[in-house]
């Protein structure tokens, strides 16, 4: 496995990691129950595409990683922060867009840097990009 590669799947595998603990994180606050249900679905498709990750990266030797302390207590008193300031469905849905769009932006970003990577780091790298267009296409009715 070539550096590119290793580099991608560990920032893809950061990423969904992200979004599984953001999105664990505003459940208890969500009002609605089909937006509820369907941060669940996307929350069990991203902990799906983290296992492939997960597997890619053991195969090819790299251990894959966990969210450093700092990372998880940012985006924790980031999102408890905006949480205590206002719980609605709407503000969840913004912030669970906000985070789509980043991820977007950073993984295309990393396609970009580390072009030599393997084609199917590229392919599980753009298809989590599609993943996360699709979650702010359905969080779009709860805005």
């Amino acid at each position: 496995m070539n550096e590119d590669t290793k580099k991608l799947l560990n920032e893809c595998d950061a990423g969904t990691k992200m979004a599984v603990e953001t999105i664990n994180q505003v459940l208890p606050s969500v009002h609605n129950q089909e937006f509820r249900e369907s941060l669940e679905k996307y929350r069990d498709a991203h902990v799906s595409f983290g296992d492939k990750l997960h597997s890619m990266l053991n195969e090819g030797g790299e251990p894959s990683g966990d969210l450093g302390p700092m990372e998880k207590t940012s985006a924790w008193v980031m999102t408890s922060v905006k949480l205590m300031l206002d719980d609605s469905d709407k503000k969840i849905a913004s912030m669970v867009t906000d985070g789509c769009n980043m991820g977007i932006k950073s993984i295309s970003k990393y396609l970009n840097q580390y072009a030599s990577a393997d084609k199917s780091a590229k392919k599980i790298s753009e298809n989590i990009i599609r993943l996360e267009q699709s979650l702010m296409d359905e969080l779009r009715k709860y805005l």
